[in-house]
């Protein structure tokens, strides 16, 4: 399953390093991919394992607003 995020607070590589990084470590994502100029994060993962929910979260708990 993929799932599209709009996250207006990435800025920079860093921002996008550590999103990537940390998401990548979650249990059932296979694959992350960060568009700075968009300001979007595209998300491959397993739904039996987590959901669009639980990624949301994450970038939440990381210090970014994450969008739909």
């Amino acid at each position: 399953m993929e799932e599209v995020f709009m996250v207006p607070s990435i800025t920079c590589s860093a921002c996008s390093s550590r999103i990537s990084s940390e998401l990548g470590r979650m249990e059932g994502v296979s694959g992350v991919d960060i568009d700075l100029k968009t300001q979007s994060v595209r998300v491959t993962f397993d739904p039996d394992f987590l959901t669009a929910h639980d990624i949301r979260n994450k970038i939440t708990e990381l210090g970014y607003e994450a969008l739909e």
